[in-house]
């Protein structure tokens, strides 16, 4: 038998999918439907069942990093390669391009050299999303996914952020930096 707040999460998982807005683009769709609403709901059900927001942003911190474990074992994988950054930066254009449409964020690239990739996010789908639901303190436990995705890349490809546009409300700085490779 399932729990009080597992039947809960899925309840408000269900009310929310029936509104979605993806602006008529899947991969928008997509982000809203299998990320931003499943973290949405969990967190939302806990709030309703009396536990902290600090405690449930932890939870779902903890959760949506778990679900990243993916990404890191292949960033793993690549940490120790020497064509690791020169594969990152061919692709990360495109990436951005179709993962991340305009639709929903907005990209400034500030660099893209055989050192550096750097590049701004100034408006989120994530955040606006989450402000809508008056849940804007959960985004910054989906912005830690980046950090636990592309940490594990070092010391090939070294990952920096100063900022999110969760915590500033200014914006997320993305710096992917060439590492040193000793094999």
């Amino acid at each position: 038998m399932k729990s009080n707040s597992s039947y809960a999460a899925q309840k408000i998982l269900a009310s929310e999918l029936e509104e979605v807005d993806d602006r008529g683009n899947k991969t928008i769709g997509r982000h809203i439907r299998c990320n931003i609403l499943p973290g949405y709901a969990c967190y939302r059900a806990m709030l309703d069942a009396g536990i902290s927001s600090t405690e449930a942003v932890a939870f779902a911190r903890t959760e949506l990093c778990r679900s990243t474990e993916r990404m890191a074992k292949l960033s793993k994988r690549l940490s120790t390669k020497k064509y690791t950054y020169g594969l990152f930066r061919i692709f990360m254009k495109t990436v951005l391009k179709y993962g991340y449409p305009k639709l929903g964020w907005t990209i400034v690239f500030l660099e893209n050299n055989k050192q550096r990739i750097r590049f701004d996010i100034t408006s989120c789908l994530y955040c606006e999303e989450l402000q809508k639901r008056d849940a804007l303190e959960l985004c910054p436990a989906f912005c830690d996914t980046d950090v636990a995705s592309y940490s594990p890349l070092a010391p090939a490809v070294l990952f920096k952020r100063e900022n999110t546009f969760a915590l500033t409300g200014v914006k997320c700085d993305f710096c992917f930096e060439k590492g040193t490779v000793t094999k």
